[in-house]
């Protein structure tokens, strides 16, 4: 009955994106232990995820106004329902600006940040889509998955991000091992152009000149790293 109950709820995108942001948070949280910034970066991004879930869960009001005067809107119905592709990256805007502003008040040194928040955010990602059984565009290959005994096949998005976090936490890892750690800079832009490139065996809805929302959104971050002045990222060091 548990088991089937957690099935349930981590087919509702909203339960399984806190879910795996929490054990990302977890693991920040347990990177930054003995740390005196750990509390502040811990609370900033507690906080700015709560951000990102407000405004994402709430945007089809800001989108759609008029559902505030419908009588026939079920509240339970929206709070379990999904926010708008907008809002979100809406929110993720928000919710970083939010845990820069802490970051600047609290004089955070940025390499404690920037040490513990890959592998939150790798962990975060793989756990999302291995939870929601994410699956991409048709398939040939051998390694493709079917859905409800459809006789098409499938990408494993899930698996391919598994296979992503795992290669790039292994080489964070070995690259702190030989005391070279990676920059920041080049960690943002590898993790965006990585996720990028996983749109392309994703379903997408073009946006902008051919391009989703999804994939601006990661070409913006990839370029605003890249283009970020030397002194702010080339500085932090990821482990």
């Amino acid at each position: 009955m548990l088991i089937r109950l957690i099935h349930q709820l981590t087919n509702v995108e909203w339960v399984s994106m806190i879910f795996s942001a929490l054990l990302g948070y977890l693991v920040i949280s347990r990177m930054l232990k003995g740390e005196p910034s750990r509390e502040q970066i811990t609370d900033g991004l507690f906080k700015g995820g709560l951000i990102l879930l407000a405004i994402w869960k709430l945007s089809p009001l800001f989108l759609q106004p008029s559902l505030l005067t419908d009588s026939s809107l079920n509240l339970f119905s929206f709070l379990l329902s999904i926010g708008t592709e907008q809002g979100f990256y809406l929110g993720v805007i928000a919710g970083v600006c939010f845990v820069i502003y802490t970051i600047r008040k609290g004089k955070i040194p940025l390499d404690k940040f920037a040490e513990a928040f890959p592998s939150g955010l790798l962990c975060t990602y793989t756990v999302f889509f291995l939870l929601t059984r994410n699956v991409g565009t048709v398939t040939d290959l051998f390694w493709g998955i079917s859905v409800d005994q459809s006789v098409y096949r499938y990408h494993p998005i899930g698996v391919y991000q598994l296979i992503f976090g795992v290669v790039t936490g292994a080489f964070l890892f070995l690259r702190k091992r030989k005391g070279t750690p990676v920059p920041f800079r080049s960690f943002l832009v590898w993790f965006s152009l990585g996720q990028m490139l996983l749109t392309f065996v994703q379903f997408t809805t073009p946006f902008f000149a051919g391009l989703s929302l999804q994939q601006i959104f990661y070409l913006s971050v990839a370029g605003f790293s890249i283009l970020l002045p030397m002194s702010i990222l080339e500085r932090m060091k990821v482990s």
